[in-house]
């Protein structure tokens, strides 16, 4: 079927594909100008955008962000010594501005969201094993000497202290 169009699946009736070639976003002035580009097939949202006023066409395609995000853990978090709230951490998105003013947006970078607003921007992959690295280390402390540790001192405070 050489030649047929078929929906990106993840955008808008805009973004599509022929055969073998890649997906595109379109976006068309109010005078006829066209311009298109790749959008991936990971990205949640198609930018194109039609009966764009000349004057906004520059910043259309500055606007354009593809975009991905990705779940995090819940757990209580607190700013105080009250009990937490429920909060999400360590999630985030995959996003390339392919027109961004900085080099490093042009390529799919990744965005985490430690917790509120505490963010790591821009991480490429190389960064991202190592945070996740970090992670582990901390995990693994965490699990194998502070755990143990906090055994240890719970069974010392139950053993002298007299309530």
């Amino acid at each position: 079927m050489s030649g047929a169009t078929k929906e990106h699946p993840s955008a808008g009736p805009g973004a599509t594909s022929r055969g073998d070639e890649r997906l595109t976003w379109t976006i068309t002035t109010t005078i006829g100008y066209t311009a298109t580009g790749y959008l991936p097939v990971w990205a949640d949202d198609d930018p194109s955008a039609t009966d764009v006023p000349p004057q906004r066409f520059a910043t259309e395609l500055a606007d354009i962000t593809h975009h991905q995000a990705f779940s995090g853990q819940l757990m209580a978090v607190s700013v105080t010594d009250a009990p937490g709230t429920e909060t999400v951490i360590l999630s985030g998105s995959i996003d390339c501005a392919p027109y961004s003013e900085d080099p490093t947006a042009r390529l799919p970078v990744v965005n985490l969201q430690l917790v509120d607003d505490y963010w790591l921007h821009n991480l490429d992959p190389d960064q991202l094993a190592t945070i996740a690295t970090q992670l582990r280390t901390q995990a693994d402390h965490l699990d194998h000497e502070v755990r143990p540790a906090l055994i240890a001192a719970r069974d010392d405070w139950t053993t002298h202290h007299s309530a």
